[in-house]
């Protein structure tokens, strides 16, 4: 099965550069809708994850700009890229010489998706990926150690109420001690919060996927916050 994922994605996807970060090359397709229907026929599986593996989607392209333009915020770090879809961010945390990186996606696909990605970029580590749920139980437990000095989270406040138990669940990470950065384009059900925005970029999209030829996409500071 992991030989049919890698064909599917070569055949179905193509190699292209990030608008917002033409550093790095992905595997990317131009429309959700009819790659996922190609994802449950040709790999004879139901009720498959959509492909979002397979985009550049705003918020983790402004997150991997904002990394690769500030390098000392990973520089030597631990980095887990939580919902990691194409791991954008990860990679650019590990361009900009993190010392580790966790790539994080439930999605066999992304998975498959981030290796590909990872060597089409030349980096010389085999990546890793945690392919499991880390927010599934309370929200201040972690369902792995958290050994992360900064978690980067893209794109991922797009449905309720899974993006409140995602934001509580980042709260507590800063509670131990862990920095937070969030990409998002102004998804609406972005939670309120203690937060500090960094930076904001204009991207370039598709009508396909965001509705809009160019989007604002910023990057957040999750403050630490009591309790």
């Amino acid at each position: 099965m992991k030989q049919n994922y890698l064909h599917f994605i070569k055949t179905h996807t193509k190699l292209s550069r990030a608008p917002l970060v033409p550093e790095i090359k992905l595997y990317t397709a131009s429309d959700i809708t009819s790659l996922w229907h190609m994802t449950e026929t040709d790999l004879k599986q139901k009720n498959i994850e959509p492909p979002f593996w397979a985009f550049a989607w705003p918020g983790g392209q402004a997150i991997a700009r904002y990394i690769l333009d500030n390098p000392s915020l990973v520089k030597n770090k631990s980095v887990l890229d939580l919902a990691s879809g194409s791991g954008i961010a990860g990679i650019a945390a590990l361009a900009a010489s993190a010392r580790h990186v966790d790539f994080n996606d439930i999605d066999p696909l992304a998975c498959k998706s981030i290796h590909l990605n990872c060597a089409a970029n030349g980096l010389k580590v085999y990546p890793s990926i945690l392919r499991k749920n880390l927010i599934a139980g309370p929200t201040n437990q972690c369902s792995q150690k958290n050994s992360w000095e900064i978690i980067v989270a893209g794109d991922v406040f797009y449905e309720q109420p899974m993006s409140q138990k995602i934001f509580e669940w980042l709260l507590n990470r800063t509670r131990e001690g862990t920095e937070v950065l969030i990409g998002d384009p102004g998804r609406c059900y972005f939670p309120e919060g203690p937060i500090e925005m960094l930076y904001q970029y204009s991207v370039k999209t598709s009508k396909m996927i965001e509705k809009e030829d160019e989007i604002v996409s910023r990057v957040y500071r999750l403050l630490h916050h009591g309790g």
